[in-house]
């Protein structure tokens, strides 16, 4: 199962793309525009894959496509655009920014399924590499580097390493990393299981909490992972 998120602003198409999703045994998150996938990403891990429309309402399709490359937590996730526009033009402009594939609606089912099948096994260990300045993450083996050097973590150390990088720049409560890291049901209130694991994460990262390189202290809110690390 993959996480697949779609932003598409025609009601009928979307959601004959999040039935054929979940038909297929995919977890599907809908975004109707650029302003709602940008809240998504503020709360959600970042997807395995992205289906993408042009024409939207606000940012169009192209500039999202820009700006999800240019991301160190997203450029390495896949887009597949599903759109009206047929040109060449178009098409050619798509997979310059990085798109994987295009799609021109009306499109079958089938050719749908196939062309994200396609996709995600195209989905390499490089391209999931992450790589944040000094930090390089791994996901297919756990790998974690430093300048270069691994450094061994456990499961769960490694599990919160990388929804921090994931999720870069953003602050984190420590209820929100209990849900979606530890699989709280809500924000239950086990901030030392957190705090006790950041530490250790800095500790082994060779990182230090009152000058921080990598993961930093925001008071009263949670942690994050700085954006630029050296």
């Amino acid at each position: 199962m993959a996480r697949i998120w779609t932003v598409e602003d025609e009601e009928h198409i979307s959601v004959l793309i999040v039935d054929v999703l979940k038909d297929m045994g995919h977890e599907v998150q809908h975004f109707w525009d650029g302003a709602e996938l940008n809240k998504g990403l503020a709360k959600h891990p970042v997807p395995d894959l992205l289906l993408l429309d042009l024409m939207l309402r606000g940012k169009s399709g192209f500039d999202l496509l820009k700006q999800w490359k240019q991301k160190a937590e997203t450029r390495h996730v896949p887009v597949l655009i599903l759109s009206a526009r047929s040109t060449e033009n178009d098409k050619v402009k798509g997979l310059d920014l990085g798109a994987e594939d295009y799609i021109t609606k009306p499109f079958s089912i089938r050719e749908l399924k196939a062309r994200i099948n396609a996709a995600l096994r195209r989905v390499t260990p490089e391209a999931l590499r992450v790589e944040l300045g000094a930090l390089r993450l791994e996901p297919d083996n756990r790998g974690v580097y430093v300048d270069g050097a691994s450094v061994a973590l456990t499961q769960q150390e490694f599990e919160l390493l990388l929804y921090l990088a994931k999720n870069t720049g953003h602050i984190l409560s420590r209820g929100q990393l209990l849900k979606d890291v530890w699989g709280y049901e809500s924000e239950t209130d086990a901030s030392r299981t957190v705090d006790y694991h950041i530490k250790s994460l800095r500790r082994k990262l060779g990182d230090e909490a009152q000058n921080p390189r990598f993961i930093e202290t925001v008071h009263g809110s949670g942690y994050r992972l700085k954006e630029q690390t050296a």
